[in-house]
């Protein structure tokens, strides 16, 4: 059995902490807030694209293993695994303590468990990257033998997809499983970006520019068109624009030294325990502090995202002592 040595890249490290935090301000609106309108589209609009740098950053991680299919679950997938039944678990008795149900509904709901995210929506995360999880082994064998030129023909015809609720305006577009380009829509693309950045992107300050005008110019048009729009389509994780600023971000990141920071390390580490018990703490704990509540809406964001990212980083940190530590937060 082949053996895979990495050396760490701590530009990673940053780009996970920066993408939970970002994750984690995205969520903190309380929707019985009167919150300014504007903010909190472009904060949503902005955050967007940290959430989808994680799927970015696994492929850049992950889509190079020569692991085979058992060794690969047995190492990579079993680090998600196990902490994303735990807290399916942990969410779904939370719910049930909340809104009680009825026998029939709570059996459909965990019997649910291995084909749909239950107790909280924020786990679909969890449960989408799973599957590019499982999917790797056989990705990676396509990635690692084709040429520079096979990957960016797929990422072509994935951006293209992007563009769909662009091109839907002007002419009819079939998003269905019978439609020409179904096969290269969706997450998946964004893991072979990853890849692609990782092991054969030249660096070019232009590539940048273009992206930073699509990511900025687009949602100002759309906003000053007047015309009626679906946020969710065309400014949400599969829009073109997102994945402009994602790639910024990436890019841009990655021109920084690879310099060890300890405390960025130790935080990257504990991300996925912040990603799974921030909404836990924000919602049934946070959100209901008579103080914080009566302050004005971009104040009180704030002051719930950092009050969010501390208790979660602390409980992660705690977790993270006992020996058990791997099968809730994934270290």
């Amino acid at each position: 059995m082949k053996t895979e040595k990495y050396e760490r890249d701590h530009r990673l490290d940053l780009l996970r902490v920066i993408a939970i935090s970002m994750i984690v301000l995205m969520h903190s609106p309380n929707p019985n807030s009167h919150n300014p309108s504007f903010f909190s589209a472009s904060m949503s609009y902005v955050t967007a694209s940290w959430l989808v740098l994680f799927f970015i950053l696994s492929g850049s991680l992950l889509l190079d293993t020569h692991l085979s299919v058992m060794a690969f679950i047995k190492r990579r997938f079993s680090k998600i695994l196990y902490p994303t039944l735990f807290w399916t678990v942990v969410y779904l008795i939370v719910s049930f303590l909340l809104k009680p149900t009825d026998v029939a509904t709570a059996i459909r709901k965990i019997a649910s468990i291995p084909f749909s995210a239950q107790g909280h929506g924020v786990l679909w995360f969890m449960y989408t990257l799973a599957g590019l999880y499982l999917l790797t082994p056989i990705l990676s064998r396509w990635l690692c033998s084709a040429s520079k030129k096979e990957i960016k023909y797929y990422l072509f015809l994935w951006v293209v997809t992007l563009l769909y609720p662009y091109l839907d305006l002007v002419v009819d577009i079939n998003e269905s499983d019978t439609g020409i380009l179904y096969y290269f829509t969706g997450y998946v693309g964004y893991f072979v970006l990853g890849y692609y950045l990782k092991n054969h992107y030249q660096f070019r300050y232009w590539h940048v520019i273009v992206a930073f005008l699509i990511a900025f110019f687009i949602p100002v048009a759309l906003y000053s068109s007047g015309m009626e729009f679906d946020f969710y389509s065309m400014l949400w994780y599969l829009s073109l624009p997102v994945a402009s600023m994602a790639f910024c971000w990436y890019v841009l990141i990655m021109r920084l030294p690879n310099k060890k920071i300890p405390c960025i390390e130790q935080m990257s580490k504990l991300s996925f325990g912040v990603y799974f018990v921030h909404i836990l703490f924000m919602r049934q704990v946070i959100w209901k502090i008579d103080v914080i509540t009566q302050w004005s809406g971009v104040t009180q964001i704030l002051t719930i995202a950092v009050i969010t990212i501390t208790v979660s980083y602390l409980f992660s940190w705690f977790i993270s002592r006992l020996p058990f530590s791997k099968y809730i937060i994934g270290v």
